[in-house]
């Protein structure tokens, strides 16, 4: 495997930022904190949200007149009396209300972006501290999953393995210290797959993470050259999975698939138990699931997060785009974590390259995430490796974005497709109200998708 100097210095960097002893010591208390009954899981979450609550007082001008929690009140009730629900159009709109030091990020506060489903992008301010938790919650769910720490994985998830003109094995890198093969979804296609399953199989890797378009497509070269791959699980996240694929994936590689929910803002967090259940960690915040009026529902409502361990810029009742509703009973997994169901609701249809490769809407994401002055973007395949990348622009726009948003493309996504950027003035909703940041207009692409091995 291919050995570079600043590569690995990164690996370890980002080993000892996060998967540091304090991740692993955390980790293995929400392992053994999981089963505890409901009332000692939700006390130990009031105790984080009045913190939070503390927090967001003293360092975002928004919440400063907002009066402090009276000793002995309920933090759940006093929190749905006092605090809006907010969204992303808000944060972007009133920037030096919802963030620390007026909107502008220190350089010792890691930072988070987004596109999501609305195609806008955002950014998010992190603590340091609020990392290694991510990094502990992480751990529990792999745990979940049959993985243990130390144990050799594989990761198909649009790491920036190596430059993307690069047509020639390995598509893959070696990361030593976190014990991970980062393998190049940009390279992933019928005729890299196979030595891409050969790579993962002498790394020794038992878990796959993934895209869940990857790891479909990845199963279903393994079937189709009758691979012996076989792994202990495939942990998938970023992008529904769907039926079939989950079908392919685990009949491929003789194992179950693990999915997880979340978001860069980081407000909600359920991963998949082995009885499939996506379980809410009471632990990462605090949900509520809200309908059109801003009330609480056992129906379909918009999933509201609490964010409890970012103290830089805690995110207070953050309404996402997202669709979810309550489970009840109790799982027999014997988590004690609440249930929820997810709906379709982010509609994202798959695009091809000019090969018939279809490419992760995982990987789309990257082209724009890192853009500024762009309001709203959508990317549709108008023909056979025609894509329009649409644009609404804000008003400090220029050519050198424009410039930029082709270089990103170019580089994070495929140089097999004809990419033509469109400003417009707005992007229209679906007649349903949902927003389709990917969509597929070209005729042709039900025939590819029918002939799909």
């Amino acid at each position: 495997m291919p050995f570079n100097a600043a590569q690995n210095l990164s690996f370890l960097i980002r080993h000892l930022v996060r998967r540091n002893p304090a991740a692993l010591a955390r980790a293995r208390g929400l392992v053994e904190r999981e089963r505890r009954p409901w009332e000692a899981l939700q006390a130990e979450q009031a105790a984080r949200l009045r913190l939070t609550l503390q927090t967001a007082r003293q360092r975002l001008p928004r919440y400063a007149d907002i009066p402090p929690l009276p000793e002995g009140a309920d933090v759940f009730a006093w929190l749905r009396q006092h605090y809006p629900v907010v969204s992303k159009p808000e944060l972007v709109a009133q920037r030096a209300a919802f963030y620390p030091n007026q909107g502008r990020r220190r350089a010792w506060w890691p930072l988070g972006k987004t596109s999501g489903s609305s195609g806008a992008p955002l950014e998010i301010f992190r603590s340091v501290q609020s990392v290694i938790w991510e990094e502990a919650f992480q751990l529990q769910f792999w745990h979940w999953a049959g993985h243990r720490n130390g144990q050799a994985q594989a990761i198909l998830r649009g790491d920036q393995v190596m430059d993307i003109q690069i047509q020639r094995p390995p598509y893959w890198v070696w990361d030593r210290f976190g014990r991970q093969l980062l393998v190049s979804t940009r390279h992933l296609s019928a005729g890299t797959a196979g030595s891409m399953l050969d790579a993962i199989g002498a790394a020794g890797a038992r878990q796959l993470r993934a895209y869940p378009s990857s790891a479909h497509e990845l199963a279903k070269a393994a079937e189709r050259l009758a691979h012996p791959l076989r792994l202990t699980a495939v942990v998938t996240g970023s992008e529904p999975v769907y039926p079939a694929q989950r079908e392919q994936i685990e009949r491929s590689l003789g194992c179950k698939v693990f999915d997880f929910y979340g978001m860069a803002e980081r407000v909600a967090f359920a991963g998949q138990c082995e009885h499939g259940s996506y379980h809410l960690n009471p632990e990462y915040s605090y949900v509520e699931i809200l309908d059109e009026q801003g009330a609480a529902t056992d129906d379909f409502g918009y999933v509201v997060g609490t964010t409890l361990h970012n103290h830089v810029m805690p995110l207070i009742r953050y309404r996402i785009a997202d669709r979810a509703r309550w489970v009840a009973g109790d799982c027999a997994c014997g988590r004690r974590y609440p249930r929820i169901e997810l709906s379709s609701g982010k509609v994202e249809d798959q695009l091809y390259d000019r090969e018939g490769t279809p490419i992760s809407a995982g990987i789309i994401t990257f082209a724009v995430k890192y853009l500024a002055n762009i309001k709203k973007t959508q990317v549709a395949q108008t023909g056979p490796g025609q894509w329009e990348l649409r644009v609404v622009p804000d008003v400090h726009y220029t050519q050198a974005d424009e410039q930029a948003l082709r270089e990103h493309f170019d580089h994070y996504v495929s140089l097999k497709v004809d990419a033509k950027i469109r400003l417009m003035d707005d992007i229209p909703l679906q007649a349903s109200g949902k927003f389709k940041w990917i969509t597929q207009e070209w005729a042709g692409a039900k025939t590819l998708a029918a002939s799909a091995p």
